[in-house]
Order: structure tokens, then sequence, then C-alpha cells
């Protein structure tokens, strides 16, 4: 039979999603044990919210359990197949990532700056201090500079400028690595999932990986430095969008405002997404993050985001209230306090002011869309890392049961920009924001 009569398998999205699920989710012997959705407020967005846990990776390392949501997996959409394969597709994602450290593909060697280059390695351990002096010399404060003759733990990753294996820290690395206190390790800065991501087809991963580095840099920058957001207008280049805000928010109820966050020299649009409360309900306002190459995609996808953050507030406040374990600003060195910060009258007032210094422009009057194949839109994306002078580094998450799912998890670090930071820690001394206009802020961030 010729190749172009030979029969195919298709599978609408929703059996694809049951199938996938079916594999992966198992109370005894799955990468999700559980999965469940969150119920509307009234008012709130018609989005569907799902949230889902990960299987035991904590016991492979030693560790406690961690609480319900640690993780923080999700996925929201306007049909249950979209929240369901942005649950899975991050459960894969934080699997490949918690397993790498334990998978035997990533080695670590210990051994200090000094001692890699009298060795003649390549090696990158990023800012030497990302904080201020007064930062570091605060009661409480997690981090340490690195100092001359501190042993580090070290993995190989690829340097993409050369294609060279360089050693790079493993703390920042691999987000399940422990730091070595024994051996005097100091914890740098936190590890988080910011430039990983899965998906089937290894061109989409590693370029939403990279929109993911890009759109956090420019969000994070924008919050603590001096850059204006520009709030976009309604235009024709939107229609399908406002078709979708029409139809799942209450026109009585919360309504949706879109904000530009442009990036200081790399493309993409990355876009903010406030979600405000319009009778004072808890949470006041909820911020999501979104970036495309096409405006309209960053904008839907700010959108679903704010709506899961909207109800991660929402959670996270009423546990706080019950457990009694809310915490001042300075002292918010996890990714949820932060947004149940924001969330009451006094942290969306912080929220407001700063979103305020904006401008405004209708989305028909933004710059045009990139809708280049994911492949090219990629190799561009790095030729733009190299060309404005960024060291990036890539590895390989997949683990042999993730590659048997099908999917593949890319992994990039950038020393050069910055990363989501615990809100009680931003990186004030990180010499990125000078592209920003300067760091100018403490107030924590509002996202998760």
């Amino acid at each position: 039979m010729p190749e172009l009569l030979a029969p195919r398998l298709l599978e609408s999205p929703d059996q694809f999603t049951a199938r996938l699920r079916a594999r992966m989710h198992s109370p005894l012997c799955g990468l999700m044990p559980s999965m469940g959705f969150l119920q509307r407020q009234r008012g709130g967005p018609r989005l569907m919210v799902a949230g889902g846990e990960l299987t035991g990776v904590h016991v492979l390392r030693g560790l406690p359990a961690p609480k319900i949501g640690a993780y923080h997996i999700g996925g929201y959409g306007l049909r249950p197949f979209e929240s369901h394969i942005r649950t899975l597709g991050e459960v894969v994602e934080r699997y490949g990532g918690y397993l790498a450290p334990v998978s035997g593909r990533f080695p670590i060697r210990y051994a200090s700056v000094e001692e890699l280059t009298a060795a003649g390695e390549l090696c990158d351990a990023g800012p030497v201090a990302p904080y201020s002096a007064e930062q570091y010399a605060r009661e409480g404060f997690p981090f340490r500079p690195r100092e001359d003759g501190h042993r580090l733990g070290w993995v190989r990753a690829t340097r993409l400028s050369d294609g060279r294996d360089c050693w790079v820290p493993a703390q920042l690395l691999l987000v399940g690595y422990v730091v070595q206190d024994r051996m005097g390790e100091p914890w740098l800065a936190p590890a988080v999932s910011t430039g990983t991501a899965a998906h089937t087809d290894p061109d989409r991963a590693a370029l939403n990986a990279l929109e993911e580095m890009v759109q956090i840099d420019a969000a994070i920058c924008h919050w603590h430095g001096a850059s204006r957001s520009t709030r976009i207008g309604a235009g024709a280049r939107t229609a399908a969008l406002q078709r979708v805000v029409e139809s799942s928010f209450d026109p009585r109820g919360d309504r949706p405002e879109f904000h530009l966050l442009p990036s200081a020299d790399l493309p993409g649009f990355t876009v903010a997404c406030l979600i405000r409360s319009a009778d004072g309900r808890l949470p006041a306002v909820a911020v999501g993050l979104g970036i495309d190459g096409v405006l309209e995609r960053a904008m839907y996808r700010a959108l679903l985001e704010a709506a899961g953050v909207r109800a991660l507030a929402v959670w996270t406040a009423l546990r706080q209230r019950f457990e009694d374990a809310s915490a001042t600003p300075e002292d918010m060195f996890d990714l949820e306090s932060n947004v149940s910060f924001a969330a009451l009258p006094e942290g969306a007032r912080v929220v407001e002011a700063r979103f305020a210094e904006c401008d405004d422009a209708s989305a028909d009057d933004l710059p045009p869309d990139d809708e280049r194949p994911p492949g090219v839109r990629t190799r561009e994306l790095v030729r733009a890392f190299h060309r404005t002078g960024k060291r990036l580094y890539a590895a390989d998450f997949t683990t042999v049961d993730v590659a048997d799912l099908g999917f593949v998890v890319a992994r990039f670090w950038c020393p050069d920009l910055v990363t989501l930071p615990l809100p009680g820690a931003p990186a004030a001394a990180h010499q990125r924001f000078a592209a920003y206009g300067g760091f100018r802020r403490h107030d924590p961030h509002p996202y998760p």
C-alpha cells in the first residue's frame, strides 16, 4: 500500500489524555498518586482548575514527606483535557527534575572553583554574590555568598555556545539536589524548575523551557526593577480571547486585565494577567504569567495561570488561617505565602501600585506575531541568548520511564538571567537588573 494511503490511528485530545492518565495516575505505582479539582467560587471564572501530587521522590533523597501541594502541580483550561494534560505534563516535568540527581546520569563532583580551574576543567559557578550585603547580614537569611575555597557539588551540562561539557553547580541545575552542609557547601540560591519543560515534541519541550526563562526574567525584573508594563487593550487581533473572557467570566464578577512585560533584549511576548475581585472577596487580586511568540496565545496562557493562582490563593489563605502559618513579607521563603499575601487587601495594594506604573496600547498596535515552527523559534531564541552575551547550558532530564510515556524533559540554565526567587529573597545584587533600570523594591513578588 502506498505510504500516503497507509491507515493511521487518530485520537481525540480527550482520548489521548485519558490513555496517558491511565498510565500515570495510581496511588500505588503511578507518577501521580492523586489528582483533584477545585470548586469554582461565586463570581469566579468558569475555568477548570486541576491539581496533582507527585510520587514519593523524597524517599530517594532520604527526606521527609512534603506537605500536600508542595510541588505546585496544576493545570487549567476551558475543557477537561486542557486541565488534565497540563497537570500530567507538570507531573512529568517535576518527576524528571527530582529524579535527575539520583538517576546516575549526573554524577556529582565535589571541588572548589580553584581546584577545577587548576585541573584545566571548564566550570561556571554563576554569580558570586547575587544578594546584597544587607540581605546576607539579615538574621534568618538562608543563603551565603560563594567564597574562595568553598567546595560545591558540580554536574556536567552542555555549553550551547560551543557544545562543550562544562561543570555547573548541582544545586542550581538539579531541583532535587540537597546541599551538603557537612562538607561546608554553601547554599547559594534556590534551585527552581524555571527552565525545565516536558512535552511529547522535543522542539516544543526546548522552546517551552527557554521561553519560561525569558518570562520569569522579564516578570521578576519588572516587579523589582524600574521598567513599565503596557496595559493591553482589546483589538481585532485578540477577538478569540475576548470571546473566551465573555463566555467564561461573569460580567458582575471578577474581570481580567492584561499587561505586556517586555524583556530587555530577548524575543517573545511575556504577559501578566491580573484577575481582580469585584466585591472585595478573597482573593483581592491574583496574577498569572504567559509567554508565546503569538500575543493572543501568551494572553490566553496568562489568563489560565491567573485562574489557577486565584484558586491557589484561596487554598493557601485558608490553610494558613487554620495552621497560623502566615509570614511577614521579609520572611516569605516559600512560593505560597506571597500568593496569599497578594490576595489580601494589604498585598493587593502593593500589586495594584506596581502595575499602575504602565502605558496603554491596543493589541493591534503591538509588535507582530512570530508564528514560525517551534524548532525554528527555539534555534532563534538560542541565538538571541548568545547574541546578547548570555551563557546558556542544557541538560536532558528524560528518564527511562518518562521516555516510555512518550515525553522528553528539557532543562536549561542561564546564570545571566534572573530566575524565580523566594519572595523574601530577591536577588537584589544580580547584574541583570541593570537592564531594567536597577533594583528598586524588595516587596515580595506575587508569582507562585
